[in-house]
Protein backbone atom coordinates (compact mmCIF):
# COMPACT_ATOMS: atom_id res chain seq x y z
CA UNK A 1 0.00 0.00 0.00
CA UNK A 2 1.36 3.41 -0.93
CA UNK A 3 1.58 6.25 1.55
CA UNK A 4 -1.21 8.04 -0.33
CA UNK A 5 -3.44 4.97 -0.07
CA UNK A 6 -2.74 4.70 3.65
CA UNK A 7 -3.65 8.36 4.14
CA UNK A 8 -6.84 7.90 2.09
CA UNK A 9 -7.79 4.95 4.31
CA UNK A 10 -7.01 6.90 7.49
CA UNK A 11 -9.08 9.88 6.30
CA UNK A 12 -12.01 7.57 5.46
CA UNK A 13 -11.80 5.82 8.83
CA UNK A 14 -11.62 9.08 10.77
CA UNK A 15 -14.53 10.57 8.83
CA UNK A 16 -16.56 7.41 9.41
CA UNK A 17 -15.89 7.82 13.14
CA UNK A 18 -17.09 11.43 13.02
CA UNK A 19 -20.22 10.49 11.08
CA UNK A 20 -20.94 7.62 13.49
CA UNK A 21 -20.80 10.11 16.37
CA UNK A 22 -23.65 11.96 14.65
CA UNK A 23 -25.94 8.94 14.27
CA UNK A 24 -29.49 10.01 15.08
CA UNK A 25 -28.48 13.59 15.85
CA UNK A 26 -31.44 15.93 16.16
CA UNK A 27 -31.75 19.63 15.55
CA UNK A 28 -31.95 20.12 19.30
CA UNK A 29 -28.69 18.17 19.73
CA UNK A 30 -27.00 20.37 17.12
CA UNK A 31 -28.04 23.64 18.67
CA UNK A 32 -27.56 22.92 22.38
CA UNK A 33 -24.55 24.62 23.92
CA UNK A 34 -22.53 22.79 26.54
CA UNK A 35 -23.33 23.95 30.06
CA UNK A 36 -21.25 26.80 31.41
CA UNK A 37 -20.14 30.20 30.30
CA UNK A 38 -20.57 31.02 26.60
CA UNK A 39 -17.16 31.63 25.04
CA UNK A 40 -15.55 31.28 21.63
CA UNK A 41 -13.50 28.32 22.90
CA UNK A 42 -14.19 25.35 20.60
CA UNK A 43 -14.83 23.15 23.63
CA UNK A 44 -17.85 25.37 24.37
CA UNK A 45 -19.28 25.17 20.85
CA UNK A 46 -22.55 23.46 20.04
CA UNK A 47 -22.31 20.57 17.58
CA UNK A 48 -23.53 22.78 14.70
CA UNK A 49 -20.43 24.97 15.11
CA UNK A 50 -18.11 21.97 15.54
CA UNK A 51 -19.23 20.57 12.18
CA UNK A 52 -18.81 23.93 10.41
CA UNK A 53 -15.30 24.15 11.89
CA UNK A 54 -14.38 20.60 10.74
CA UNK A 55 -15.30 21.43 7.15
CA UNK A 56 -13.55 24.80 7.25
CA UNK A 57 -10.29 23.32 8.51
CA UNK A 58 -10.37 20.62 5.85
CA UNK A 59 -11.01 23.22 3.16
CA UNK A 60 -8.17 25.42 4.45
CA UNK A 61 -5.66 22.55 4.61
CA UNK A 62 -6.61 21.25 1.16
CA UNK A 63 -6.27 24.71 -0.36
CA UNK A 64 -2.83 25.09 1.20
CA UNK A 65 -1.63 21.78 -0.23
CA UNK A 66 -3.18 22.50 -3.63
CA UNK A 67 -1.65 25.99 -3.84
CA UNK A 68 1.81 24.67 -2.93
CA UNK A 69 1.66 21.73 -5.34
CA UNK A 70 0.77 24.16 -8.12
CA UNK A 71 3.77 26.33 -7.21
CA UNK A 72 1.63 29.16 -5.85
CA UNK A 73 2.09 31.00 -2.58
CA UNK A 74 -0.14 29.74 0.20
CA UNK A 75 -2.61 32.46 1.01
CA UNK A 76 -3.98 33.26 4.43
CA UNK A 77 -7.46 31.84 4.86
CA UNK A 78 -8.97 33.16 8.08
CA UNK A 79 -12.02 31.44 9.58
CA UNK A 80 -15.35 32.55 8.20
CA UNK A 81 -18.66 32.77 9.98
CA UNK A 82 -21.05 29.90 9.41
CA UNK A 83 -23.87 30.89 7.06
CA UNK A 84 -27.14 31.04 9.03
CA UNK A 85 -28.88 28.54 6.72
CA UNK A 86 -26.18 25.92 7.33
CA UNK A 87 -27.73 24.72 10.53
CA UNK A 88 -29.62 21.45 9.95
CA UNK A 89 -28.31 17.88 10.15
CA UNK A 90 -28.78 17.21 6.39
CA UNK A 91 -27.09 20.46 5.33
CA UNK A 92 -24.17 19.98 7.71
CA UNK A 93 -23.64 16.43 6.47
CA UNK A 94 -23.64 17.80 2.91
CA UNK A 95 -21.09 20.43 4.02
CA UNK A 96 -18.78 17.71 5.35
CA UNK A 97 -19.15 15.77 2.09
CA UNK A 98 -18.62 18.94 0.04
CA UNK A 99 -15.35 19.70 1.81
CA UNK A 100 -14.14 16.08 1.59
CA UNK A 101 -14.65 15.55 -2.15
CA UNK A 102 -11.94 18.04 -3.25
CA UNK A 103 -9.52 16.52 -0.71
CA UNK A 104 -10.13 13.09 -2.21
CA UNK A 105 -9.62 14.49 -5.73
CA UNK A 106 -6.38 16.15 -4.63
CA UNK A 107 -5.08 12.88 -3.18
CA UNK A 108 -5.85 11.05 -6.43
CA UNK A 109 -3.51 13.36 -8.32
CA UNK A 110 -0.74 13.38 -5.70
CA UNK A 111 2.27 11.08 -5.53
CA UNK A 112 3.98 9.78 -2.43
CA UNK A 113 6.86 12.18 -3.17
CA UNK A 114 4.42 15.12 -3.03
CA UNK A 115 3.69 14.29 0.61
CA UNK A 116 7.07 15.63 1.72
CA UNK A 117 7.01 18.95 -0.13
CA UNK A 118 7.79 21.80 2.27
CA UNK A 119 4.95 24.28 2.22
CA UNK A 120 5.62 27.79 3.46
CA UNK A 121 2.56 28.94 5.35
CA UNK A 122 1.43 32.58 5.50
CA UNK A 123 3.02 32.94 8.96
CA UNK A 124 6.42 31.83 7.56
CA UNK A 125 6.39 28.40 9.22
CA UNK A 126 6.53 25.25 7.11
CA UNK A 127 4.46 22.09 7.00
CA UNK A 128 4.34 19.17 4.60
CA UNK A 129 1.21 17.77 2.95
CA UNK A 130 1.84 14.61 4.97
CA UNK A 131 1.58 16.65 8.18
CA UNK A 132 -1.51 18.56 7.01
CA UNK A 133 -3.25 15.28 6.17
CA UNK A 134 -2.26 13.63 9.45
CA UNK A 135 -3.69 16.65 11.25
CA UNK A 136 -6.96 16.24 9.31
CA UNK A 137 -7.21 12.61 10.41
CA UNK A 138 -6.64 13.56 14.04
CA UNK A 139 -8.98 16.55 13.70
CA UNK A 140 -11.92 14.38 12.61
CA UNK A 141 -11.21 11.91 15.41
CA UNK A 142 -10.83 14.62 18.06
CA UNK A 143 -14.11 16.22 17.05
CA UNK A 144 -15.86 12.83 16.92
CA UNK A 145 -14.84 12.44 20.56
CA UNK A 146 -16.08 15.96 21.28
CA UNK A 147 -19.46 15.30 19.60
CA UNK A 148 -19.91 12.06 21.56
CA UNK A 149 -19.12 13.93 24.79
CA UNK A 150 -21.54 16.72 23.93
CA UNK A 151 -24.28 14.22 23.19
CA UNK A 152 -23.68 12.43 26.52
CA UNK A 153 -23.93 15.78 28.29
CA UNK A 154 -27.13 16.48 26.37
CA UNK A 155 -28.60 13.18 27.48
CA UNK A 156 -27.96 13.76 31.19
CA UNK A 157 -31.03 14.82 33.15
CA UNK A 158 -30.90 18.32 34.55
CA UNK A 159 -30.72 18.36 38.31
CA UNK A 160 -32.15 21.09 40.44
CA UNK A 161 -30.10 22.73 43.15
CA UNK A 162 -31.09 22.56 46.82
Amino acid sequence: MSDIEAIQRDLQDARAELLASLGGVTQEDLDRRPPGEITDDEQRWPIVQVLWHVGQVEDRFRRSIDQALDGRAVLADPPRARPAHLSTPPLLLQWLEQTRRPTEALLRRMTDADLDLEIVRPDGSTRTPRRFLALLVNHDRDHATQVRALRVLDALPETGGA
